[in-house]
């Protein structure tokens, strides 16, 4: 059920999905030419080497020598190759201190773009939030503007504490099945970890499902939404996990087919929609543990048996079956054309 309201909530909601592309080609374009600025320089300057320039002419001439059949020359050039990429090494470390910086600063960039994509998630998460409550269209430009300070606060939070997991779930699948486990099949070791790095994002995005709908839905503090997993029941937590794991699976899927079918083309929408889709599913996860009633489209809203009566959906259903009464009426008192009164 949560999977299905999910589909359905992302499918009446689409049209954001345009919204996220565009916020997500813009952040791109920052990303790409700040990264550009900090590794740039280095590469060109390494390309431009004396020593990476005598090692691609090594290495032409060594094509060239395995083409004519020349073993003397290929004695040679391998020689001259291998003091080739000694020096470039040479140069490589001359520069260690730059490169380390360098990569310092990746790191750093990658944070800051990570805290501005969960921005827009928050954003986003409250234009959802809004649709689901009352029906209502809320602007991106104004969701994001009044939620600027609770969203940083946020992002600032997960991104962090999403690094620190990621880091230690690739750190520990790497040395378990590549080391520890290294004397399995590499594709055994591959599927291992791909498992498992699949179940623990399951789990992280399921441990985190609270914390933004929480901060949007009901007016939490950052500090009462880190605990709020801990009021959800125990016997619902299961079904939060299963659904994430199949949406994981259903993601890496569809992107994984669409990209190869479309040669990538098609990767301009389905990232975008995958991301979108995730925060629906948080949001249907949420308010069905809470009890609330939900909107997924203007004649279906959701109701949770378990929390509440039902007389919101009632009280609505009537007004439109109301509506619809009145123009079927007003239709047939209309006289059609030609004819008379």
């Amino acid at each position: 059920m949560l999977f299905k309201n999910g589909i359905n909530l992302f499918i009446e909601n689409f049209k954001n999905v345009y919204k996220v592309l565009l916020y997500k080609a813009i952040l791109l374009v920052i990303s790409f030419s700040l990264y550009s600025a900090l590794l740039l320089p280095h590469v060109m300057q390494i390309f431009e080497s004396s020593a990476m320039q005598e090692l691609i002419h090594n290495a032409k001439e060594l094509v060239y020598a395995l083409f004519d059949g020349n073993s003397t020359a290929v004695h040679a050039l391998h020689e001259q190759i291998e003091a080739s990429l000694r020096a470039l090494f040479e140069f490589i470390s001359s520069k260690t201190l730059k490169i380390i910086l360098s990569v310092i600063g990746c790191v750093f960039v990658y944070l800051f773009t990570r805290f501005i994509d969960n921005l827009g998630y928050f954003s986003f998460g409250q234009i959802l939030g809004d649709k689901m409550e009352t029906y209502g269209d809320t602007p991106f430009a104004s969701a994001y503007v009044k939620n600027l300070g609770r969203g940083s606060a946020y992002s600032a939070v997960y991104v962090l504490a999403a690094f620190l997991y990621d880091a230690i779930v690739v750190a520990g699948c790497y040395f378990l099945f590549f080391y520890l486990l290294s004397f399995l099949n590499i594709f055994i070791s591959i599927f291992l970890s791909v498992t498992a790095i699949v179940i623990a994002n399951a789990l992280k995005l399921t441990l985190t499902s609270t914390w933004l709908p929480s901060m949007t839905a009901d007016g939490y503090s950052l500090k009462q939404a880190l605990t709020s997993w801990k009021n959800v029941q125990k016997k619902l937590r299961s079904g939060v996990f299963s659904t994430y794991l199949v949406s994981i699976y259903m993601v890496m899927v569809v992107n994984v087919v669409f990209g190869l079918a479309t040669f990538g083309s098609a990767l301009i929408f389905t990232v975008p929609a995958s991301f979108f889709f995730f925060i629906c599913l948080q949001y249907v996860n949420y308010y069905t543990l809470t009890g609330k009633k939900y909107f997924i489209n203007y004649e279906q809203i959701v109701t949770n048996e378990l929390h509440g009566d039902e007389s919101l959906a009632v009280e609505h259903i009537a007004h439109v079956a109301e509506g619809q009464f009145v123009e079927n009426v007003e239709k047939a008192e209309t006289p059609e054309d030609g004819e008379k009164y």
